[in-house]
């Protein structure tokens, strides 16, 4: 693996990423729901008006039911010039968050909500910052065609209160995007456990997590000195599930002027893991300068390595504490920063078998917000189900302004370049996830013999006047889950045989020859832009700590890498990276921050 930094200070690529966390945090969780009533509004009720055939010939969306109709209706749409979607009305576009917020879809109206179905749709409302509608459509498993009914937006089927108990909205405005309701438990309660919603986010959760990071159907040029290019999903084909199924099914059209795309998820929620299966096909108008596949989007404002403002007693607000790249034989661990200016860092890679943004921080002490649970936020990894051959993975980090915008983004970028004239085939899974035990096979870093590595769990930076100091505590104590499957055993503790250390401390400290250390663990420390002045090791049963003090060679912030080696140079943990600002950043936080108006 390669890593390159790109820093640049272009407006433009500030404004990549879209703040959904602050839009979606009032439907984290569903505590009441009701079945379907006899006041519905007709949400069929435009397609009984005409004969189904006649409706089908007009409107070929109608004829959608399977992943390959979509493909060929994908196909059309790039064939013909990009048409943007009209603007909204203003009392809708105009509104501000507390108005938007007051808009509530009623849960007895959801489509499919009885007791014969083990999950069922709803939808979000248009305002505020979601302007752009999408058509939603019902695909019928039991008819012996298939065909899809549209679903109709009518504003009965939302509760207006407070701030926005006044609003008059026509039956025309059509949904934001659309919500899927369930039970993780046949016997659990009903929640809330899939979203679409704004431009192709996406996200989802587990039954022991709540919303945190998101991710996304496509992006293009992102992280460039040009405006990013969004595109939406516009079309969404939800399957009815029958009595016994544990999988979502949705079909979903992306469209934007430089390209199309036929979209099919497959979802498995679960109580500690709830896996995506992505199929795609994109379809090209143009050639865009950058193509990024399934990114990935999250928060972090402060954490390890940069404190939060004085009078906000919280340690760390973070959807997320690191990026985690699986290429080859070896694993990366990219703690996350904040610059004052947006940065990418490129990570090259020859044969990626997965890529994450974790939060590995599950102390609630770390968080101290009972209302935020960060400690709760789930993980998130990308698996491709194929090879993608050579590219780099990308890790995008913008200043952002509060916790309530993502800030965060990471995905994959080919070596290989686009062609116009052929579809680009994708086929990958995104898996939610709690703890990293529950998906031991693919998160928690092993070497060849498949026995767990150290990973850095906690790190420090503290300044002075010449030196940057950088503390890491590295452990094996969240490793002990190797999965049982794969290894053959029935006992967790039958895996661990790295974890039986003897407990024993040991100093290293060698400044005028540093590469010659005697420790049991070796730090192979890389610096770029940087000067390594000292460093020190101590082991203490299953815990290792380093320490490594340094000087900034210039006006720019320094890349760190390190491993720690055996005796023999084999590594023992996997690969720590961080791209350490030389002074500490300020920023400029909001009141609510500073607790001062």
């Amino acid at each position: 693996m390669v890593t390159r930094h790109i820093s640049t200070a272009n407006g433009a690529i500030a404004t990549l990423l879209l703040g959904s966390t602050l839009l979606l945090s009032s439907t984290l969780l569903f505590s009441v729901y009701g079945t379907a009533t006899a006041e519905q509004p007709p949400l069929f009720a435009a397609n009984r008006t005409a004969s189904s055939s006649l409706r089908r010939a007009h409107q070929p969306e109608l004829r959608i039911s399977e992943f390959r109709d979509l493909q060929e209706f994908a196909k059309r749409v790039a064939a013909s010039e990009y048409v943007p979607e009209p603007p909204l009305i203003p009392v809708l576009a105009n509104m501000d968050y507390e108005q938007y917020r007051e808009i509530q879809f009623r849960h007895e109206q959801g489509v499919w909500n009885d007791s014969k179905h083990p999950f069922w749709l709803e939808f979000f409302h248009r305002g505020f910052v979601q302007k752009d509608r999408v058509n939603v459509f019902a695909v019928d498993q039991f008819s012996r065609t298939g065909t899809a009914k549209q679903l109709h937006y009518h504003p009965s089927q939302f509760r207006f209160g407070g701030a926005a108990a006044d609003l008059s909205v026509p039956a025309s405005v059509g949904y934001a995007g659309i919500k899927i309701a369930g039970r993780f438990e046949p016997e659990g309660d009903p929640q809330e456990l899939l979203t679409f919603l704004g431009s192709s986010y996406f996200r989802s959760r587990t039954a022991d997590t709540v919303y945190g990071t998101s991710a996304r159907g496509l992006a293009v040029n992102i992280g460039m000195n040009q405006d990013e290019e969004f595109p939406d999903f516009r079309s969404f084909w939800v399957q009815e599930p029958s009595p016994s199924d544990r999988v979502v099914r949705v079909l979903a059209l992306m469209d934007s002027p430089s390209l199309t795309g036929a979209y099919e998820f497959s979802v498995d929620p679960g109580q500690n893991v709830s896996q995506m299966d992505v199929r795609a096909t994109l379809y090209f108008r143009d050639v865009p300068n950058k193509v990024a596949i399934a990114p990935l989007t999250s928060m972090w404002i402060w954490g390890d390595g940069l404190q939060g403002p004085k009078l906000d007693e919280r340690p760390s607000v973070h959807d997320c504490d690191g990026l985690l790249i699986h290429e080859g034989d070896r694993w990366m661990w990219r703690g996350l920063a904040r610059l004052p200016y947006p940065s990418v860092t490129s990570t090259s890679v020859n044969q990626v078998h997965g890529f994450g943004l974790l939060q590995r921080d599950r102390d609630v002490e770390h968080f101290r917000d009972s209302n935020a649970r960060y400690h709760e936020r789930p993980s998130v990894w990308v698996r491709p189900n194929e090879s993608w051959g050579a590219g780099r993975i990308e890790l995008l980090e913008i200043p952002g302004a509060h916790e309530g915008i993502d800030n965060i983004g990471a995905y994959f970028v080919s070596d290989s370049p686009v062609d116009a004239n052929r579809p680009l085939e994708l086929n990958y899974t995104v898996f939610f996830f709690s703890e990293e035990s529950a998906l031991s096979s693919a998160v928690v870093p092993k070497n060849e013999s498949g026995l767990p590595l150290l990973t850095c769990r906690e790190f420090d930076v503290q300044r002075d006047d010449r030196l940057i100091r950088m503390r890491f505590d590295f452990n094996r104590t969240a490793q002990r889950y190797v999965d049982e499957v794969s290894a053959g055993v029935s006992s967790v503790e039958e895996n661990v045989s790295l974890a039986a250390e003897p407990e024993e401390e040991r100093l290293v400290s060698d400044a005028e020859n540093i590469a010659a250390s005697d420790s049991k663990f070796d730090p192979l420390v890389r610096l770029v832009r940087g000067k390594l002045v000292d460093r020190k090791v101590v082991q203490t049963g299953d815990r290792v700590s380093v320490e490594i003090a340094f000087e900034a060679t210039e006006d720019a912030p320094i890349e760190i890498e390190m491993t720690l080696n055996d005796a023999d140079g084999i590594p023992q943990s996997e690969t720590f990276r961080y791209l350490c600002p030389r002074g500490t950043p300020n920023f400029v936080y909001p009141a609510v921050y500073t607790r001062q108006e």
